[in-house]
């Protein structure tokens, strides 16, 4: 039987590779067989997972860039071409995280932040990546959505991740009805609470905040990041290749009410 999520020999590229879900993604398809460029802005944090990933024997190269600063991207796509010779996966993770705060207390700057680094910064790295699979006619683009993309989440502020995370819904489908015909996949991931290191970090600060998000959960728990592997995996392989423009939920059921 043919395995159809094989993607032994694919070069995948991962934004925000060097810590929490963006390290776990690059971890899956390197174990997959996958050759993987990992791409962060903090240089320590990159070459350390770097690190990791050869000492266990992967294949991977790494290069730290800014998603917001497009020559930044470009040269990361010029390495991992010059390197591998293609890229076959995107996985667009790279975003910066919620300000816990009301609308009205919210700076300007504050605003711009998120949508920058969460929509534009998506949308540099997946055009500049696009257009090299464009010239095979062939890839996978993954970006990292949230529960947020479908709902304004309960009991805690800060509208402009949640306009950030529904930007990048639109940008997924409007990519994926651009590039479906050249044989590009473009479907995104929707995350709801998973106890990634920031995570953890927010509850830790917000205890009550953590019974709201946890009675939300019709399973009960918090999500464990290794149970996005397999979204990861499907959505990289020939598995997904009739799947455009979709947002796959891995919630435990949170946006079942």
């Amino acid at each position: 039987m043919k395995n159809y999520f094989d993607i032994k020999d694919e070069v995948a590229f991962v934004t925000g590779a060097s810590k929490g879900l963006g390290k776990m993604f690059a971890t899956t398809l390197a174990e997959a067989g996958a050759k993987v460029f990992l791409v962060a802005s903090g240089a320590e944090n990159l070459k350390k997972a770097e690190g990791e990933l050869r000492e266990a024997g992967y294949d991977c190269m790494s290069y730290a860039a800014n998603i917001t600063d497009a020559a930044e991207v470009q040269k990361a796509v010029d390495l991992c071409i010059s390197a591998y010779g293609k890229i076959d996966i995107l996985v667009n993770n790279a975003g910066t995280g919620r300000i816990n705060k009301t609308p009205q207390d919210t700076t300007l700057e504050e605003w711009q932040k998120v949508i920058d680094i969460n929509i534009t910064g998506s949308f540099i790295c997946a055009q500049a990546v696009g257009r090299e699979m464009l010239k095979r006619k062939k890839g996978k683009i993954i970006n990292l959505s949230s529960i947020s993309g479908k709902i304004i989440n309960k009991g805690v502020h800060g509208g402009s991740y949640d306009v950030s995370k529904q930007a990048v819904d639109g940008l997924t489908r409007a990519l994926a009805s651009e590039w479906a015909p050249y044989g590009i996949n473009v479907n995104a991931i929707a995350p709801g609470y998973f106890m990634t290191d920031p995570n953890k970090e927010f509850f830790k600060a917000d205890p009550g905040f953590y019974d709201v998000a946890l009675g939300m959960i019709p399973v009960g728990k918090m999500g464990n990041p290794e149970q996005l592997a397999g979204t990861l995996l499907y959505l990289s392989s020939s598995a997904s290749d009739y799947v455009h423009g979709s947002i796959l939920i891995v919630d435990g059921g949170y946006t079942v009410w």
